[in-house]
């Protein structure tokens, strides 16, 4: 009788109501080259009190069919147990605030509370009844405004009524001159904390990449307890990351490859928007505040089961589904008014994430300026979650996102091609990278997508 056959890794994804697990062979440049060995499925388990049953059953369902399984690196993502809470505190609101948002989005979490500038008592109050897992606290270019955020820093430490009585972890990413102090004042209040650079250091400059790798450390530490969750650290070998700061991790390395794109991931409850470009040379010339080269936004009203009645309300009366559909539509009417929600939630989500030519007027007269993000030179729409990739005709409600002559928002232009990822792998893609090389990763995504191989030259953009 042989025994397991071994296999380079084994990744799960961890959803609100579905576990997928994946495995995958040759990520470590051997074996003939990357490849997908096969997916197992199964309902999660965080109600039950116990994560790693619902991914033992998946597993159970993977070797169904390609018989046992003896992984050298066991991965995992994770959007349960609520995902990725945060709250977020800057300077001003512009700078500093906007910064701390783009980087706790981009690193997968959910922003339950934003705050500029000294927090008053109710702000204290609404982020303690947000419960968040994670704070980000910044405040301050270098060498600059230090009082906003020592103050603010003190009104976290006085804050009490956390749920449990156990403190969110606190990721400082301010004015460096005033780290050593917040940093005293959180830990002796009983805070976990986390150091990264200034998110906002230079007036105009982002700097939210390190951020983002804090933030997915602190919510290593985080989910390995959060009720339910608490096994999923025995499981594992590798990192666990949150599933959207996965997803945006594929999307960078897949865009270092084929070049700019934007990837749309509609869910149950909400729409992710992911984009990887510095926009067009023409339009960057116009722009009127600084951008950061990958971008996610998430749209908690888009989504095709739990935000449907939302999204149902957007339609012309005449279009509206005769009923909602649940969410596995399993009847063709089910699926046609799924598809319909869809398409809505995708355009929707889209055109909120993209920015817009605008009008001001100046003493010299009127002026033309691009607002917001400038998706015009992303030539490649992807497609991921179940919405996109199950549901029938999802290429061509990527379509439907693109620009037309005359749209004042910075969409995507109407030849950018349009793809699925049709194997379902983007997160478990972007979690490998936490250990394997991207050329080496890379190619499994654009098998899963079926590019044409003039999309995988970027000479060719």
């Amino acid at each position: 009788m042989t025994g397991p056959t071994r296999i380079d890794a084994l990744v799960a994804e961890i959803g609100s109501t579905t576990t997928v697990v994946s495995a995958f062979c040759g990520v470590r440049g051997n074996d003939g080259g990357p490849r997908l060995l096969g997916q197992g499925t199964s309902l999660t388990t965080v109600q039950e009190g116990d994560v790693t049953l619902g991914v033992t059953a998946a597993r159970r369902n993977l070797e169904s069919h390609v018989g046992p399984l003896e992984p050298l690196t066991v991965l995992a993502t994770s959007s349960a147990a609520g995902g990725l809470r945060m709250t977020v505190h800057g300077l001003t609101e512009r700078m500093t605030a906007r910064a701390a948002r783009e980087a706790a989005l981009g690193a997968g979490a959910v922003v339950t509370y934003q705050t500029a500038g000294r927090m008053r008592p109710h702000d204290v109050k609404r982020i303690v009844a947000s419960q968040p897992d994670l704070i980000l606290l910044a405040g301050g270019v270098e060498g600059g405004d230090v009082e906003t955020v020592l103050f603010n820093a003190a009104q976290l430490a006085a804050a009490s009524n956390w749920e449990g009585g156990r403190r969110p972890i606190v990721v400082y990413g301010g004015n460096s001159t005033a780290r050593d102090e917040v940093m005293a004042v959180l830990t002796h209040a009983g805070f976990r904390t986390r150091v990264t650079s200034n998110v906002y250091p230079a007036v105009d400059r982002l700097d939210v990449i390190p951020a983002r790798a804090a933030i997915h450390d602190a919510f290593e530490e985080h989910i390995t307890h959060a009720p339910g969750m608490e096994q999923i650290g025995c499981m594992t070998t590798g990192h666990i990351l949150p599933t959207p700061g996965a997803v945006l991790m594929a999307a960078e390395a897949l865009a270092d490859t084929v070049g700019d794109l934007v990837v749309v991931d509609v869910g149950g409850a909400t729409t992710d928007v992911h984009s990887v470009t510095d926009g067009s040379p023409e339009v960057q010339a116009l722009a009127t505040e600084p951008q950061p080269h990958s971008r996610r936004t998430v749209e908690g009203d888009l989504g095709t089961f739990i935000s449907a009645p939302h999204v149902a309300a957007l339609l012309p009366t005449a279009q509206c589904p005769s009923s909602l559909p649940p969410a596995l539509p399993s009847t063709d009417l089910d699926a046609t008014s799924a598809r319909r929600l869809t398409e809505v939630a995708a355009v929707t989500a889209v055109r909120r994430h993209a920015g817009v030519l605008a009008h001001v007027y100046t003493p010299t007269g009127r002026r033309t300026v691009a607002e917001g993000r400038d998706l015009t030179a992303c030539r490649l729409l992807v497609g991921t979650g179940g919405a996109l990739t199950r549901l029938p005709g999802g290429e061509e409600v990527l379509g439907k996102t693109r620009g037309r002559p005359g749209d004042h928002r910075l969409l995507p232009p109407a030849d950018a091609i349009c793809v699925l990822d049709h194997h379902y792998i983007m997160a478990a893609c972007g979690a490998l990278l936490t250990q394997f090389e991207a050329h080496l990763v890379v190619p499994l995504l654009i098998d899963s997508l079926e590019l044409p191989l003039s999309a995988t030259d970027r000479s060719t953009q």
